[in-house]
């Protein structure tokens, strides 16, 4: 969950030592985001292969069957709420305090052209890397599955956790419909994150062991132009050209 687009917040910005980067509820979202996500797949893994013998020894260290349950759905209330909150918080920015709605965080044509140079710079077919600005694609490839994740996975779970109600309503086949939309829904996540998201954010060159500006809600200049060069140019103009004008006044 990325910051709204809005002017740099110091004009000395290119000359601190760090970019700001997310502000303190991006931090509180995206901690979130991540505590709730840890405790969903540790507890709704082991609900999915409850057969396994792992799974089983795994479900009474959380104290049985209905505990475990039991923290799944209140994770999982937590991280719709954090949701919800993130809307409010995108909303706010742009209605009430007149912020430039956070159109960099939208794919464009331009994300797949990086995409596919991304992949020949990886194979070594070109030594040119693709130039990033606010967002690269796989920011924007992680904001919008939330989106379209979040209600597959939430209505598919409701129906689960209330599927006496639900039938009341809908036909008796869409809770084993549910069933599969959840768990491959949730297998593809944990895939992601763990696979491309970790592994890019965290044990990529410059980031290993932890890339820790999603907590301090900074990066360092260095990194910053290296990863975003498109936007510290941008960043870096500004700066130019308001210290230029305050050394006319």
């Amino acid at each position: 969950m990325e910051r709204v687009d809005r002017a740099p917040a110091s004009k000395s910005v290119v000359r601190e030592k760090d970019i700001v980067r997310f502000d303190k509820h991006q931090i509180i979202q995206h901690i979130v985001l991540l505590v709730t996500f840890i405790v969903l797949a540790l507890t709704g893994l082991p609900l999915k292969f409850h057969d396994w013998s792992v799974s089983q020894w795994w479900i009474e260290v959380w104290g049985g069957i209905e505990t475990t349950r039991s923290i799944h759905r209140i994770a999982a209330y937590i991280m719709i709420a954090d949701c919800i909150y993130h809307l409010l918080y995108v909303g706010y920015g742009t209605f009430v305090l007149k912020r430039p709605f956070p159109i960099k965080m939208v794919p464009s044509p331009r994300d797949f052209m990086n995409l596919f140079k991304e992949i020949q710079y990886f194979m070594g077919l070109t030594k040119e890397k693709p130039q990033f600005d606010r967002f690269n694609w796989r920011e924007k490839f992680d904001y919008w599955a939330i989106f379209w994740g979040m209600p597959v996975i939430g209505l598919s779970g409701f129906i689960m956790a209330y599927p006496v109600f639900v039938t009341k309503f809908l036909p008796g086949w869409i809770v084993p419909a549910a069933i599969i939309a959840h768990g491959d829904e949730a297998i593809l996540a944990v895939c992601w994150i763990a696979l491309v998201h970790f592994i890019f954010n965290h044990l990529s060159p410059g980031n290993f062991p932890l890339n820790k500006s999603i907590f301090t809600g900074k990066m360092s200049k260095e990194r910053y132009r290296k990863d975003h060069p498109l936007e510290y140019d941008r960043i870096a103009e500004y700066d130019r050209i308001v210290g230029t004008e305050e050394g006319k006044e």
